[in-house]
């Protein structure tokens, strides 16, 4: 198991055949590669590869590629109130973002789904903004089919050299049409796979955030938990800001093994597979100053050599221009017969993460476990999972793993303290853990 290894491992990373935009220093992305440690053992082992990719943050005034807008809002009875004021407020906050060159559409749905604003260019804002203030909350949560209304906004003005993206607010439970985890999964694969993104925005503490989150990360997009509705237009402008800042689109990461090397998975993502000894993991775009960050598990075999090489790693994706880029890595090992060496060779940043990966999955299986009323398993879960924290290496301690043991606690107690897991409490570790899995805490 890749969550259980021991690493002896040093990756040398060395730049090869960068693309011509690296050449010049304006690279929109920077691909890293590090081991969890510095020295192999000549026996081989079972290692972790961190593979990093970073976008280059860029002045907003610079942005080219344009947006194709649709924002879906619940009006449903729950939203009455201060919640449909700020919904409106957050929608305003959407119509300001868009920029010469963009496309904007609202949908509204509770039992039915209507369209507000029919996609265009924004031509008369003090129309749309009287649209919009009219908006009233009524009737019950038709929310599959406002996707599907979103999304066929998208497509009158549909384009492979735009952002794609539809933005649905939700505070309840689909209860008209398709409701299920699976069936609105699906419809984010879907959706993907015609070059449409759907960023999901869970209110308050009654609504889905398994379907919720399946939605966006099927879709390739963010997810975002607001407990208060006053915070809604801040996370509106938070989104926009971060689709507006998108540096790189279509990205493939490759990683090869050389012969005789295995590689055993993504740790904390069954979905990505090796292929012989080859794994891809696609992103659909990368914004500017954003991280993403994957631990591969990789089988080295026993070697007498000095060095050995572990790995070709190589990031294609498309610039703002729509240029095809790419930027590659050769990746090698030293190897040791000093165990001690070995052990206390360990990279302190690639340690963590591998922490905050193995947090990650305990909470996952706490939460299966209280939803099946395992309360006591579930709260046992987590105070392992913070001990096994505390007992890692001085060299990996910091604030963040500080921060993440302090959560596993937290949540254990108040498990054992209510009895159960709290919809506000599920909804907390839900969105804690698709932050973690996307590199946003």
């Amino acid at each position: 198991m890749v969550g259980t290894v021991k690493t002896n491992l040093t990756l040398i990373v060395v730049a090869a055949a960068c693309s011509l935009s690296m050449a010049r220093g304006t690279e929109a992305l920077k691909l890293d590669a590090k081991p969890e440690r510095s020295l192999l053992q000549i026996s081989g082992g079972e290692s972790v590869l961190q593979v990093e990719v970073r976008g280059r943050k860029t002045p907003s005034e610079k942005r080219k590629i344009p947006l194709n807008l649709a924002v879906v809002l619940d009006r449903s009875s729950s939203m009455s109130g201060q919640k449909i004021d700020q919904a409106r407020q957050a929608a305003l906050v959407a119509l300001d973002e868009i920029s010469e060159g963009d496309i904007f559409s609202l949908v509204i749905y509770s039992n039915e789904v209507e369209v507000i604003i029919p996609a265009g260019p924004v031509r008369d804002k003090a129309e749309i903004e009287k649209k919009i203030s009219a908006i009233q909350a009524r009737g019950g949560t038709a929310l599959y089919a406002g996707v599907q209304g979103g999304a066929e906004q998208l497509r009158k003005h549909f384009s492979k050299e735009k952002i794609n993206r539809v933005i649905l607010l939700s505070d309840g439970q689909a209860n008209v049409g398709p409701s299920s985890t699976e069936e609105l999964s699906k419809l984010g694969s879907t959706l993907a796979g015609e070059g449409i993104s759907v960023s999901t925005i869970g209110l308050g503490e009654s609504y889905n955030e398994d379907l919720m989150t399946a939605l966006a990360e099927s879709s390739e997009a963010n997810y975002y938990f607001v407990k208060d509705a006053e915070k809604l237009p801040e996370v509106f402008a938070d989104e926009l800001g971060t689709v507006k800042s998108v540096v790189a689109r279509n990205l493939r990461l490759i990683i090869t093994l050389p012969e005789g090397l295995e590689g055993t998975g993504v740790l904390g993502d069954e979905t990505i597979r090796f292929e012989g000894r080859t794994l891809t993991i696609p992103l659909s775009e990368m914004s500017g100053g954003q991280t993403r960050r994957f631990l591969i598990g990789v089988k080295v075999p026993p070697g007498e050599e000095k060095e050995v090489k572990i790995a070709d790693v190589r990031l294609a994706y498309l610039d703002t221009e729509g240029r095809a880029q790419n930027t590659e890595a050769a990746v090698s090992a030293r190897r040791t017969a000093d165990a001690a060496a070995s052990a206390a060779s360990v990279k302190p940043e690639v340690g963590t993460s591998v922490a905050v990966v193995r947090n990650r999955l305990a909470k996952e299986k706490a939460v299966a476990y209280a939803d099946e009323g395992r309360t006591e398993e579930a709260a046992k879960i987590l105070q392992q999972q913070a001990a096994e924290n505390a007992a890692l290496p001085a060299a990996v301690q910091n604030d963040v793993l500080r921060k993440d043991t302090d959560a596993l606690t937290r949540h254990a107690n108040t498990i054992t303290s209510a009895g159960s897991l709290s919809p506000a409490a599920r909804k907390e570790i839900k969105f804690e853990n698709y932050q973690d899995k996307m590199q946003k805490r």
